[in-house]
């Protein structure tokens, strides 16, 4: 470069850096600006959409919940009532007897079912108890128990000793007529009732069911005695 006095005026190489970065950061602003919009678009949409998710989540939250909160709930299971023999058989007749101490065994009950049913029909009920009482006790009691009607058969109070597995099947409609103390007959035409004894091998000793089957069909009902 030449000055006024006629000097060349020496470049300064610093300058020349200087200049050339400044061109080229004049000539990169307009893409920088560009990328830096971009930047910031990118980032707004990622807001946008996080917020969108997380605003989707909770309002899917509440409508499940809410959902949740509308469906019925499913109906529990009803319990069975367990099973009361005395009930059962005393809402046919209070004077029936059930030997003291027996309890009742849902298990020989079912076991007993098939082979009631085939016998009686479909509609026969059984009622199975079991005690460790020997059979010759629970014997005595039912036969001398139903000695006090009339239309039971006179028999010995124990059964006969040279006999194994002993039984005794007594039909409680026909036996219990008649009776010494009144008001305690059963009704001929109503629910009919087997009374079954059986001595078992093992434990336990002896073995008391009660057969149930329906009214005989076109009984005519039990006429009810005159007051005295």
């Amino acid at each position: 470069m030449q000055m006024a006095d006629g000097r060349s005026q020496m470049t300064d190489p610093g300058d020349r850096v200087f200049r050339h970065r400044r061109s080229a950061i004049r000539h990169l602003t307009p893409a920088a600006h560009r990328l830096l919009s971009v930047r910031h678009v990118i980032k707004g949409l990622a807001a946008s959409l996080a917020f969108a998710l997380a605003l989707a989540g909770c309002t899917g939250g509440t409508e499940s919940s809410a959902a949740m909160e509308q469906k019925p709930p499913k109906e529990a299971p009803v319990p069975q009532k367990p099973v009361n023999p005395q009930q059962a058989i005393g809402s046919i007749n209070q004077a029936i007897p059930i030997y003291e101490g027996a309890q009742y065994r849902e298990d020989l009950t079912k076991r007993d079912e098939v082979m009631i049913r085939n016998r009686y029909g479909a509609g026969a009920e059984v009622y199975t108890l079991a005690t460790d009482d020997s059979y010759p006790q629970v014997y005595h009691y039912y036969t001398t128990y139903l000695a006090q009607f009339r239309a039971f058969p006179a028999q010995d109070t124990y059964p006969p000793e040279q006999q194994n597995w002993r039984t005794l099947e007594v039909q409680l409609n026909q036996a219990m007529q008649d009776p010494f103390i009144p008001g305690e007959a059963m009704s001929p035409n109503g629910k009919q009732v087997t009374l079954q004894l059986a001595e078992t091998e093992a434990e336990p000793k002896t073995v008391i069911r009660y057969i149930v089957t329906p009214s005989p069909a076109g009984a005519a009902p039990m006429p009810t005695p005159a007051a005295q």
